[in-house]
């Protein structure tokens, strides 16, 4: 089978149900499908997308990022602490200094997984709890001020196209090209695949998941800058829906948890799905307390998605260790 139609094998079945929820989310509510609906939606979708993306290419190296949440709510709290508030110099700031903090974060998950043998679930455990007492010691309650030219990433539009659809394609277009165009990428994939025969292929996978883990990073401060303009403030616990969300949201768009397989195309699909379900449960009244058993549904039918790729890896793994 080619790659284009590997491809499609794998995003097609993604999209079939975007589009089969999104006619069930319509014909729930016929304002649905008003364009100030759609422009609504791409403004709320926006942070799961980048934080799917986060979790997307750590997934693919075979590890697991449970730190994203965290390393998005220091971000939220930090822009929402900058000073010279309506100001350019506040903008700028907004613009770099969160995206930067979250890198230094995620660099740091990386360099202790890339150091020392410690599993990527135990360092992201641990410093994700680090990373929320950091955002509590910024702000303990929501709050903090945002420049209004920054909030208009989150509301305003370019030539009649929403600025939130335009970020997250470009966000989307470059995890793209990164991993399917570049070295780094085919190492990341390789990684993942097999381990061993990376590293006999002179691949250094040290190397490859300091650079991974600091780009989750990166897309988790993206993630958080971008709610501090929707949410007008910072919140140090903001962040914390998106750790469960970012791993369904991978999984769901077709990236395996033993790694090695999927790729960003589906995360806008499998973040669309998570949402639009979200969406549905309230058109339809549904206790917001019970939307919570909803989504843990969701993410156990996307790990069962993922079993045969999960058990037929482990299957050849055993086969090989014997």
């Amino acid at each position: 089978m080619t790659e284009r139609g590997r491809d499609l094998r794998m995003y097609l079945p993604v999209y079939a149900i975007v589009l089969a929820v999104y006619i069930f989310a319509g014909w729930q509510s016929a304002s649905f499908f008003t364009w100030n609906n759609n422009v609504n939606l791409f403004g709320r979708v926006t942070p799961l997308i980048l934080a799917g993306l986060a979790q997307t290419v750590v997934i693919l190296t075979g590890g697991i990022d449970l730190s994203v949440g965290s390393m998005i709510s220091v971000a939220s709290v930090t822009a929402a602490s900058l000073p010279y508030v309506d100001t350019p110099a506040n903008l700028v700031l907004w613009v770099l200094v969160p995206p930067l903090v979250g890198l230094a974060m995620g660099a740091i998950n990386g360099l202790l997984i890339a150091a020392w043998p410690f599993p990527p679930f135990i360092v992201t455990l641990a410093s994700s709890s680090i990373y929320l007492g950091v955002a509590l010691y910024i702000l303990r309650e929501p709050g903090g001020e945002v420049s209004l030219d920054a909030t208009l990433v989150s509301s305003g539009k370019i030539y009649g196209i929403p600025i939130p659809l335009l970020l997250m394609l470009a966000a989307v277009a470059a995890a793209y090209l990164l991993l399917s165009r570049t070295r780094f990428g085919r190492s990341i994939y390789a990684l993942g695949g097999n381990e061993t025969l990376a590293i006999q292929s002179g691949i250094r996978p040290g190397r490859v998941k300091f650079f991974v883990y600091s780009l989750s990073g990166l897309f988790s401060g993206l993630a958080g800058a971008y709610l501090s303009a929707w949410m007008f403030a910072g919140d140090p616990l903001g962040g914390e829906p998106y750790v469960m969300n970012s791993i369904a949201v991978a999984v769901i768009g077709g990236s395996s948890l033993m790694g090695g397989r999927g790729g960003v195309p589906g995360v806008i699909g499998g973040a669309y799905i998570f949402y639009l379900i979200n969406n549905i449960l309230n058109l339809l009244g549904i206790n917001p307390f019970y939307q919570y058993i909803a989504k843990g549904v969701i993410l156990i039918a996307a790990l069962a998605v993922s079993a045969p790729d999960l058990l037929r890896r482990l299957g050849l793994e055993r086969r090989r260790e014997q």
